[in-house]
């Protein structure tokens, strides 16, 4: 729970966003309205809603932040005026259709966290015809970066006392996406605006975006950072560029390149981003053409998967059930309706004495599943 508190204090922080938040929400929240909070966190934009003439929100989410949105619209006052739902956004259902689907998946790139798919599915089953969506509209933008800070979350795995065993596991920093806090003079080109994505239609499931970028004074290149502009409502923007002054200071995407160039002022670095969101894969491709220089990257050559995995999801392979989905169904079968949390606990442990090496990891693992699969 401690992570839990530490990271939506630093939602809760950040400079700016309620305001910007509270501005889009006065213009489209209408008294009467019903809103649906997706993925709320601590539903401080539900609190919001309401705050502006709102009749109900859903707040749904899937982490123990969501009894902090409980106890924090209870003690205000707005609990009747409010449901908590512990889920997924794609699989709740909801009795009615809504006039406000509300969402703050903005990322640190616009759409890294899911705010595509998330908004499209909330659209489509959530929204009545003619509703708003905060936010509607979102502009993604790059910068070529010269950056010691941000140079240094890629070659970490080869710093001065990691052992050089382990010095491989740069091959994958370098195909990662890191968060920065970029300052504005690490920003080595003026920026380009790879798109503007209407949230409020249908978005294909893969994207490719190009840019040129010129250097604005000579400099070393060590990747490309990605910021976001977001429409919240029509002339209330949303934006983490590190070139902004009512920037909401959160940090910025930074893919970096396998070898730090030295560039000159006026020289071109053409750059293409792709991604697939659903998958949260992305590619960069940077090219230097003073120098003939090509870096590729992706996540998907930084990602650890195991070998047995990738095995696993081949459309060939003949799947079989794993210890731990063998013993989940166990449990869930003395799941009747009838029995309490003690009485399928013991009732487990005396059918199924060895169904985990010890007596205390059964018991467990039993309390973990009643806990996360039951209602």
């Amino acid at each position: 729970m401690s992570g839990t508190l530490e990271e939506h204090l630093g939602y809760l922080a950040l400079p700016h966003r309620l305001d910007f938040y509270r501005a889009a929400i006065e213009k489209l929240v209408r008294p009467g309205d019903r809103v649906v909070d997706a993925g709320c966190g601590t539903a401080v934009l539900g609190l919001l809603c309401l705050q502006a003439g709102a009749e109900h929100v859903h707040a749904i989410d899937s982490t123990a932040a969501l009894e902090i949105a409980r106890e924090a619209l209870t003690r205000a006052g707005w609990a009747p005026k409010a449901d908590f739902i512990q889920g997924s956004t794609f699989q709740v259902e909801l009795p009615e259709r809504v006039d406000v689907v509300i969402c703050d998946h903005v990322g640190y790139f616009g759409f890294d966290y899911g705010l595509i798919g998330l908004l499209a599915d909330a659209r489509r089953r959530f929204l009545k015809p003619g509703g708003a969506m905060i936010p509607g509209r979102l502009k993604l933008h790059i910068g070529a970066v010269e950056s010691e800070k941000a140079s240094q979350l890629t070659e970490a795995w080869q710093a001065q006392g990691i052992p050089p065993e382990f010095h491989w596991v740069r091959q994958h920093s370098i195909n990662t996406k890191h968060a920065v806090n970029l300052l504005p003079d690490e920003v080595l080109t003026a920026p380009a605006e790879l798109c503007c994505m209407d949230l409020q239609v249908d978005q294909p499931d893969f994207f490719s975006w190009s840019a040129q970028l010129i250097a604005r004074r000579d400099g070393v290149l060590h990747g490309v950072a990605g910021w976001f502009e977001c429409e919240l409502a029509q002339d209330v923007w949303m934006t983490n560029s590190p070139l902004s002054e009512t920037s909401i200071s959160r940090s910025q995407a930074f893919f970096p390149i396998s070898s730090a160039l030295p560039v000159k002022a006026g020289e071109q670095i053409d750059v293409t981003i792709m991604a697939r969101p659903a998958d949260q894969m992305i590619a960069w491709n940077v090219v230097h053409p003073a120098s003939g220089r090509r870096f590729n990257h992706s996540t998907w050559q930084g990602d650890l998967m195991e070998q047995d995995r990738l095995a696993r999801s081949h459309p060939e392979h003949v799947p079989q059930v794993s210890r731990n989905a063998h013993a989940r169904s166990v449990v869930l079968g003395y799941c009747d309706g009838q029995r309490s949390v003690a009485q399928v606990q013991a009732a487990v442990l005396r059918d199924h004495p060895k169904l985990f090496p010890s007596k205390e990891e059964t018991a467990r693992f039993i309390t973990a599943v009643l806990s996360r699969d039951t209602r």
